[in-house]
């Protein structure tokens, strides 16, 4: 059974390579031809003939612009951008061959063909979900509402109707590419419909990074309750994307991700810690404050960071005292954080703790310091300024 499988996976590779070489020579012919038709064009020296002629050559690069567009879609914005440059490069190259062209105009000329290049390529990477957003948007957007108040509370009629592009997307989840599975996972957080809660808390473990990170955020904007056990789980993601889009769904989730946050700055593993930060950071409550002061003590230098920056963005005059003995911290970073706090808290106890700073073995946070005291109106900070232009002077 295992080599039966192997056959048929090898024969489907092999043919694979056949359809991209059949695709490859193809594109290529059309290129060639092409530069062939240029070449003449510029060789000919036929004023006339040029100028008569010129339209039709951004037409016939478009062929196979588009061509590769729609055979590989994952170069599309990449390929339109190769299509404008190639137009201006050719007329400003027929321009000094003698061959008067207006760039401007010629690149009007190609115009709608690169509107309609674009939207093929954006159809071909993915026509299910294109359909389901255009659905959408006319769909949401009225009903006799405005389309603010139809995004905000679609009408029961346009939900009915969006029932099957619904469908679709929840399919596009188990596409083989993986933008379609992103786009996907992005498109459910917007329709926040719960039904999408298991399928998205499946593809926490998508192989992509992209994918699970627009899953988790999905999940936050859908704020179902019982996806808060899972994207707890999802902080432990080996990647830095699926760490924080599990962060800010948890953070989407507000109050009601409150109570498992609190609890997961105690957890063994840091990763969970420091996205726990975040997500108290974006939810805001001050009374996360109990427990983020005293994780500044944490033993990671990542999850100090995060506390630092929460603290900085929720805290009152209460953390001062916790952001001066940050001025001290091991890490590089995390005392930058720490200045830049300090330095919106708007308190005259943290003007010679800053100016102990300037002292720091670190000349990035000694300028950050710097910065922060030029914004303080206090002698002490104007005078500690002077010194340091002059030492810096000698």
């Amino acid at each position: 059974m295992a080599v039966h499988s192997r056959i048929l996976d090898s024969a489907s590779w092999n043919l694979e390579e056949r359809r991209d070489t059949v695709k490859l020579l193809i594109i290529g012919v059309f290129a060639v031809t092409s530069l062939i038709f240029t070449i003449y064009l510029v060789v000919s020296r036929d004023q006339a003939f040029s100028v008569s002629v010129y339209p039709l050559i951004p037409h016939l690069y478009l062929i196979p612009l588009i061509l590769l567009a729609l055979w590989y879609p994952k170069r599309g914005l990449q390929i339109t951008i190769l299509l404008i440059a190639a137009i201006l490069l050719l007329t400003t190259f027929m321009f000094l061959e003698g061959i008067i062209l207006n760039p401007f105009i010629a690149l009007l000329n190609a115009g709608m063909d690169i509107a309609i290049f674009v939207a093929l390529a954006l159809y071909a990477k993915d026509r299910t979900l294109v359909e389901s957003f255009l659905r959408g948007f006319f769909e949401h957007s009225g009903m006799g509402e405005s389309f603010e108040e139809a995004i905000e509370h679609p009408s029961t009629k346009a939900k009915i109707k969006f029932e099957g592009a619904f469908d679709d997307v929840i399919n596009a989840l188990h596409s083989e590419d993986e933008e379609i599975r992103e786009e996907a996972a992005r498109a459910l957080g917007e329709l926040g419909d719960r039904r999408a809660v298991n399928p998205l808390i499946a593809i926490l473990s998508d192989d992509n990074r992209y994918v699970r990170r627009e899953a988790a955020k999905s999940l936050g904007k859908i704020g179902d309750e019982k996806a808060i056990p899972a994207l707890i789980t999802a902080l432990k993601d080996e990647d830095r994307y699926g760490r924080e889009g599990a962060a800010e769904g948890l953070g989407e989730m507000g109050e009601k991700a409150y109570p498992s946050l609190i609890h997961a700055m105690k957890d063994d593993d840091w990763h969970v810690r420091m996205g726990a930060s975040i997500a108290l950071r974006i939810i805001g409550n001050k009374d996360a404050l109990k427990v983020l002061i005293p994780a500044m003590n944490d033993e990671n230098r990542f999850v100090r960071r995060e506390v630092i920056k929460s603290l900085g963005r929720i805290g009152d005059h209460s953390v001062i005292d916790t952001l001066i003995s940050a001025l001290k911290d091991s890490d590089r970073s995390v005392r930058l954080r720490a200045v830049s706090a300090l330095s919106k808290c708007n308190d005259k106890r943290v003007i010679e703790p800053l100016i102990g700073a300037l002292n720091d073995e670190d000349s990035g946070v000694r300028l950050r310091v710097i910065r922060a005291l030029e914004e303080i109106d206090d002698p002490r900070a104007i005078e500690a300024l002077n010194s340091s232009y002059g030492d810096g002077a000698s």
